[in-house]
């Protein structure tokens, strides 16, 4: 019943990363991490973008020109009083590499 009113959100769907054998891998490639939210309010609005694209971009906002590999993804949910404001991210975790 999320965004009764208006709803303008992005999910996650698929991500195809790279793997250390696509890349030029080194021991010393920094690890950086990205979050992208989607927020909900009294049950009638919800925005944003949760993809995994958006929390790519943002791991990578500080890297330039620059890959990320090895990526691991998760997602945290925050709700308040029985849902009335949540939030939901998107988390990627991965390794950087540059092409």
């Amino acid at each position: 019943m999320t965004g009764c009113l208006y709803a303008d959100v992005h999910w996650p769907r698929a991500y195809r990363s790279a793997t250390p054998s696509d890349v030029k891998a080194a021991v010393s490639d920094p690890v950086v991490s990205g979050q992208a939210c989607n927020t909900a309010l009294i049950y009638l609005f919800a925005w944003g973008n949760a993809g995994y694209a958006a929390a790519v971009k943002a791991a990578l906002k500080d890297s330039g020109d620059a890959l990320l590999y090895d990526v691991r993804s998760d997602v945290k949910v925050k709700s308040y009083v029985f849902g009335l404001y949540s939030r939901s991210c998107t988390v990627v975790t991965g390794r950087v590499a540059r092409p």
